[in-house]
C-alpha cells in the first residue's frame, strides 16, 4: 500500500524543476547536480529514462518525486501503436478520387480543410502526417481500413504523399467513400489524442482514448516508483480553433470540442483523470498544468492541483490578480490530498540571466513575486531561468530558442534565509494570508449603474433579475460557433453609466458568483467542474483575451484587480453562455485602485506582496523583523533592522525574518 504523500510543515517549499534533463546519468555532471539537489524538498520530472528516475529516487530517497508528460501528447515512436480512431483530427474532407495503393496524388472535396496555406505547407521542416480512412455503409468511420501518410507538396489543388507511413500499409479507397484528415498536434511531432467524450471506443480491451492513456500513464508512474505526474499544458480548449478545427465526434463539421452546447473534449479530460486516480489510488500526486481560468483544466474531484507555469498569466504582470486568484480557487477547492497547486516562476532574471527592465532596473522581483504567492497559499515554489521574457507554454515553436539556461538548480536566497543558511527558516505559518485593500478609494463607480441581460440572437435564454441579482440559464448555444463567440453570446451589461477608465492606472472589480457546476453528457455525470465567467470592457491586455474567473455551485467573493489600458472606455461586461447551464451574478462594484496587497505571518518571519502600481507603507510589529541577508540582491536583502512600517516597493514582495 502507497504512503500518503505529505508536504513539508516549515516554509519554504523549494522545488527542482527538469534539472537533469539533458544531462547523462551516468556523468560526473549528474552525480554532481544529485548533490546540489539536496536541500530541495520536492524533485520534479528528473528525466524520463529508467536509469535517470532510480538514481535520482536512490540518491534523494526522502524527496517528493514527480514525472512530466504531455496530456494526451503521442509522439511519433509511438503512433504506430495507437489504435487511429484514439487520435483527434481536424475536420476532414471527403477523397475524390479513387485511389489505389500504388498512387500517391490524392483530390479532396475541400483543401483548405487540409491546408489553407499550401506554400506554407510545402516550405515545412517538419512535413504534415494524415491520415485516410473508409467510411461503412452509414458513412461512419471504418478504422478497421485506415492508413497513415506524410504529406510531400501540395500543387494545382492536388496532394501529393507517402503512402503507408507509421506501420501501416497502402490500402484502396473509393472517391466519397473515405475521408483525409489532418491532425491535432500537441507540439511539433507529437500527436493529440481524442479526449472527448465523443471518442469512439476500440484498440485492445475496446477503450476510450482517455481510458487507454490513464492506463498508459499509472504504469509509468508505478513503474518508476515516483510519487506522482503532472500534466504538461492541459488544455479545456484549444489555443488556436480557427487555425486548428477540431472534429471531436469525426463527422467532417468543426466543433472545437463543443457538442450539445457542452464542451465534449474538456469533459473528457475528467474521464482521464479519473480513470487514472482509481488506478493510482489516493496517495498518488496527479496534477495539471494549467495557467488560466479560460484554457487550462477544470474539475476539482481528481486532482491535487494545478501547476502554473510563467506565473503569472505566461509572464504578464498586468494580469497578476487574475492568476493569483486562479491559483487560490484551485488551492481551496482540489479535493484530494495533498493539495498542490503552485507558481512556476519560469523568466529571466538579473541573477540568473543578467535581465534588467528598459529603464535599468534589476529583473529579480519575478522571483520574488512568485515565492510570495507560493508562501501565501501554503504551496511549493519552482523557478527555471529563461533569457529572455517571451515564453508562451502552449506555443513551443513560438518561443525564444536560445534558453539554454532554463532549466537546473536554483539556490535563491529566499530560500534559504540568505545568511541563515536554513531551508526551513519561515516555519510553519501561524496565520492565514490577509488581503490589505488600502490602495483601494472606497468609491463605488458603479453605484449608479444598472443591468440588463442582452442574448445574442442565436443563444436561447432564460433571464432573471432580482434586486442586485442577476440569473441566466443558457439553453442552447451555436453548434459550431468558435469558443471565443461562444463565451460572449448572452452578457450582462451596464446601463445608464459610460464610465472612461485612466490608461495605466490600477481598478479593481469586485462581485459575487455561483454557476451550475455539474454535467450530465453522452449517458455520464461530473462533478466539481466549474464553468467560465468572462469579463471584457475592462481591459483587454497583450493578448486581447478577457479577464475570466471559474465559479462553481457556491457563492464566492471576486476581487479582480487590473491595469486599464487605452482600449478600456467601458465598465465591465460579463460573458457567462460558454456552455449550456445557469449562472448568477450579484452586488457588482468598481474602485479605484487595487487589491493585491498581501502579508502573512509564520513563526519565523513574515511575506509582504505588493502588486499595486505604487509603493505600500506596510505596518509591522515594531522592532520584531529584520531583513534577510544575502548576496543576490543585496539591495533588498541587506539585513537591515525594520522599526514599525516597512515600504514595499510597488510589483515586488519582501521577506521578513525575526530578529
Amino acid at each position: 500500500m502507497a504512503t500518503p504523500i505529505k508536504l513539508p510543515e516549515s516554509f519554504p517549499i523549494a522545488m527542482v524543476f527538469k534539472a537533469s534533463k539533458n544531462i547523462d546519468s551516468g556523468s560526473h555532471e549528474f552525480k554532481k547536480l544529485l548533490e546540489q539537489q539536496q536541500p530541495y524538498a520536492w524533485i520534479h520530472a528528473p528525466g524520463r529514462t529508467q536509469a535517470k528516475l532510480s538514481a535520482t529516487k536512490s540518491k534523494l530517497p526522502n524527496k517528493i518525486m514527480t514525472l512530466q508528460d504531455a496530456y494526451g501528447g503521442i509522439g511519433n515512436s509511438e503512433l504506430s501503436t495507437i489504435w487511429p480512431g484514439h487520435l483527434l483530427y481536424k475536420a476532414g474532407t471527403l477523397l475524390n478520387n479513387n485511389l489505389s495503393a500504388n498512387d500517391d496524388t490524392l483530390l479532396v472535396q475541400d483543401i483548405s480543410r487540409i491546408s489553407n496555406n499550401p506554400n506554407r505547407a510545402n516550405k515545412a521542416k517538419k512535413k504534415m502526417a494524415l491520415t485516410i480512412y473508409a467510411l461503412d455503409e452509414n458513412g461512419k468511420p471504418d478504422w478497421s481500413r485506415t492508413e497513415h501518410l506524410m504529406l510531400e507538396k501540395i500543387h494545382n489543388g492536388k496532394i501529393k504523399v507517402r503512402r503507408g507511413q507509421w506501420n501501416t500499409k497502402p490500402l484502396a479507397f473509393k472517391a466519397g467513400k473515405a475521408v483525409v484528415a489532418s491532425h491535432m498536434m500537441y507540439w511539433t511531432n507529437q500527436f493529440q489524442l481524442n479526449f472527448s467524450l465523443d471518442c469512439p471506443r476500440g484498440g485492445p480491451d475496446n477503450l476510450t482514448a482517455a481510458e487507454w492513456f490513464a492506463r498508459t500513464m499509472a504504469k509509468r508512474v508505478l513503474d518508476s516508483n515516483a510519487d506522482g505526474i503532472e500534466f504538461d499544458v492541459t488544455r479545456w480548449t484549444w489555443g488556436y480553433p480557427e487555425r486548428s478545427p477540431m472534429d471531436a465526434n469525426n463527422d467532417l463539421i468543426p466543433d472545437y470540442g463543443y457538442l450539445n452546447g457542452v464542451n465534449s473534449f474538456g469533459l473528457g479530460g475528467q474521464v482521464f483523470f479519473r480513470e487514472l486516480r482509481k488506478l493510482l489510488g489516493p496517495d498518488k500526486i496527479i496534477q495539471a498544468d494549467s495557467n488560466d481560468a479560460i484554457a487550462g483544466a477544470r474539475g476539482w474531484n481528481y486532482l491535487n492541483g494545478i501547476q502554473m507555469e510563467a506565473f503569472p498569466m505566461t509572464n504578464d504582470y498586468d494580469r497578476f490578480s487574475q492568476a493569483f486568484l486562479h491559483l487560490r480557487l484551485w488551492s481551496e477547492n482540489a479535493q484530494v490530498t495533498p493539495k498542490v497547486s503552485y507558481p512556476f516562476t519560469k523568466g529571466p532574471t538579473t541573477v540568473f540571466a543578467q535581465a534588467y527592465m528598459p529603464n535599468g532596473a534589476k529583473t529579480d522581483f519575478r522571483f520574488r513575486v512568485g515565492f510570495a504567492a507560493a508562501c501565501l497559499t501554503n504551496m511549493p515554489h519552482a523557478f527555471a531561468s529563461l533569457k529572455k521574457g517571451k515564453f508562451d507554454p502552449a506555443n513551443a515553436e513560438e518561443n525564444d530558442s536560445d534558453d539554454d539556461k532554463q532549466f537546473g538548480v536554483f539556490n535563491w536566497d529566499e530560500y534559504h534565509g540568505g545568511e541563515l543558511h536554513n531551508w526551513s527558516w519561515l516555519g510553519r505559518p501561524i496565520s492565514p494570508a490577509h488581503q490589505d485593500l488600502s490602495d483601494m478609494d472606497a468609491n463605488n463607480l458603479l453605484a449608479q449603474a444598472s443591468w440588463e441581460w442582452v442574448t445574442d440572437k442565436s443563444f436561447t435564454a432564460e433571464t432573471i433579475q432580482s434586486g442586485t441579482s442577476y440569473n441566466a440559464t443558457i439553453k442552447a448555444v451555436p453548434p459550431t460557433a468558435l469558443p471565443e463567440k461562444l463565451r460572449q453570446g448572452i452578457q450582462l451589461m451596464p446601463k445608464n453609466i459610460n464610465l472612461k477608465l485612466t490608461p495605466g492606472h490600477g481598478y479593481t472589480l469586485e462581485f459575487e458568483a455561483r454557476g451550475d457546476d455539474s454535467w450530465n453528457y453522452a449517458n455520464q455525470k461530473f462533478d466539481h467542474v466549474p464553468r467560465l465567467i468572462t469579463i471584457t470592457g475592462a481591459v483587454t491586455g497583450k493578448k486581447e483575451t478577457p479577464l475570466a474567473v471559474l465559479a462553481d455551485a457556491q457563492w464566492r467573493t471576486y476581487k479582480l484587480s487590473f491595469i486599464a489600458n487605452n482600449s478600456s472606455l467601458t465598465t465591465p461586461v460579463f460573458g457567462v453562455s460558454e456552455q449550456i447551464g445557469k449562472t448568477e451574478i450579484r452586488n457588482i462594484k468598481l474602485y479605484s485602485g487595487s487589491s493585491e496587497r498581501w502579508s502573512r505571518e509564520f513563526e519565523n518571519g513574515l511575506v509582504l506582496l505588493n502588486m499595486t502600481n505604487t509603493p505600500w507603507q506596510a505596518n509591522v510589529k515594531k522592532n520584531y523583523y529584520k531583513r534577510l541577508k544575502g548576496s543576490q540582491a543585496p539591495e533588498v536583502n541587506n539585513g537591515e533592522s525594520v522599526d514599525s512600517t516597512i515600504t514595499v516597493p510597488a510589483r515586488d514582495a519582501i521577506f521578513l525574518v525575526k530578529k
